[in-house]
């Protein structure tokens, strides 16, 4: 069994890898990590990462949606959210996530913030 280090340090490595488009071997580490911790909504939300990178908007989204129906005030999934409707241009639903998660208290709140104001440019 991994700790909660090992766990936190694949996640680290995985959103390295997805923020390098390297998505493939991300999604191996992420899969790995659900295989141990089904359900974990950090690799959830990492795996839905994986595919905004590459273009894959609505697979990411479904993702998503799927954390946001049993977590409905997840913050990062909201903001995983709008960042992939800010990347496909759909700029209402963005909005519409974006705007009261950056007036929130939420750590979320200044990539919310970041993201309105790309949206704005």
């Amino acid at each position: 069994m991994l700790s909660e280090s090992q766990i936190s340090r694949l996640l680290d490595i995985a959103n390295a890898a997805c923020h390098k488009g390297n998505a493939a071997d991300a999604r191996v580490i992420y899969d790995g990590v659900l295989a141990l911790r089904p359900g974990f909504v950090p690799a959830r939300i990492g795996m839905a990462l994986s595919h905004i990178v590459v273009n894959e908007f609505e697979q990411g989204e479904a993702l998503l949606k799927a954390v946001l129906e049993e977590r409905a005030d997840d913050a990062d999934a909201q903001a995983m959210l709008g960042l992939c409707y800010v990347l496909a241009d759909r700029r209402e639903e963005a909005e519409a996530i974006l705007y009261p998660l950056a007036e929130s208290q939420e750590p979320t709140a200044e990539l919310a913030a970041s993201l309105l104001e790309k949206l704005r440019s």
